[in-house]
């Protein structure tokens, strides 16, 4: 099985990419699987044992699936593990490639491409005040613009530490090319993944989306809308823009994306205090009960 692992700051467009790869003949995309870095096997493999792990790993829980089937077999790897699992997962025995979209897939590729023997990795990026705006309103992740700024210079760090580490195995995507061309994106990646075969699909994939992330992701599943890429402009406001520039000003540069001019707006001292214990205040308090209420649902 050939792993297609893709990765990035949240909000990026793992999801999106995801789903545009979908078309590949013998692929399944799965939910997140954050539970893989997170369970971790003994050795030697011990099926059973790592099945019962799983099972209690509340991640694993949002794909719904029962593994019961597998706690007989006798896989003597992760990999050979995964492999029955993604199948069982998706109904079908043939799977050639797994589509991997869980955003922390950069932070653990030195482990991924030690335990599966034919990987790729996917780094895309996107304009970092576009990830700010779609996080910050969410029940996870960053509360304040400046915290989503250093949030997202650190996440994009470990891209290109997979790059330096795997040249050959690494792509750099980035999420605006993709809305403005996707032709030519899609044949790219194509290629990175030495030309698969093509299904044609009347519609693109997100039947892999849990119940609970499709509003997070309501427009998965539609054609790429250049529109998209500048639509976090008509919604911060002048002050989250330069909150933003405050800590990301140079990386937007080094990416080639226009740094906004916010009209004498700044980042105080002041200022700097009131949005760090606002971080706290819905960090420690506010977020926990939105995150759990919604999960229950």
């Amino acid at each position: 099985m050939k792993c297609i692992f893709i990765g990035g700051a949240d909000r990026s467009g793992t999801t999106m990419l995801a789903s545009l790869l979908s078309k590949i003949e013998k692929s399944v995309v799965t939910p997140e699987s954050l539970f893989k870095n997170e369970v971790l096997a003994e050795q030697p493999f011990c099926t059973k044992i790592y099945c019962d792990l799983l099972e209690n790993n509340e991640r694993f829980k949002f794909w719904g699936l029962n593994i019961e089937s597998l706690k007989d077999k006798n896989h003597r790897s992760f990999e050979e593990f995964y492999k029955d699992l993604v199948s069982l997962y998706c109904g079908k025995n043939d799977v050639v490639f797994w589509i991997d979209h869980s955003p922390n897939n950069l932070v653990y590729s030195k482990w991924l491409n030690d335990v599966f023997s034919e990987c790729y990795f996917i780094h895309i990026i996107r304009d970092g005040r576009a990830v700010a705006q779609s996080q910050v309103p969410l029940e996870w992740g960053s509360n304040t613009y400046l915290d989503a700024s250093k949030v997202w210079n650190n996440k994009i760090l470990y891209g290109f530490i997979t790059q330096a580490l795997f040249p050959n195995k690494t792509l750099l995507v980035k999420y605006e090319d993709l809305l403005h061309n996707e032709v030519n994106e899609i044949t790219r990646i194509m290629s990175f993944l030495n030309n698969p075969n093509i299904i044609e699909l009347t519609n693109i994939k997100n039947e892999f989306l849990p119940e609970f992330t499709k509003s997070q992701h309501a427009l998965v599943g539609e054609a790429p809308d250049a529109s998209r890429a500048s639509a976090w402009m008509g919604k911060m406001t002048k002050q989250n823009i330069a909150d933003f520039q405050y800590y990301g000003k140079d990386t937007l540069n080094l990416l080639d994306y226009k740094l906004i001019e916010t009209d004498g707006f700044k980042v105080t001292k002041l200022h700097l205090i009131k949005e760090y214990l606002k971080e706290i205040w819905f960090k420690k308090f506010v977020n926990p009960k939105k995150y759990t209420d919604k999960r229950n649902k």
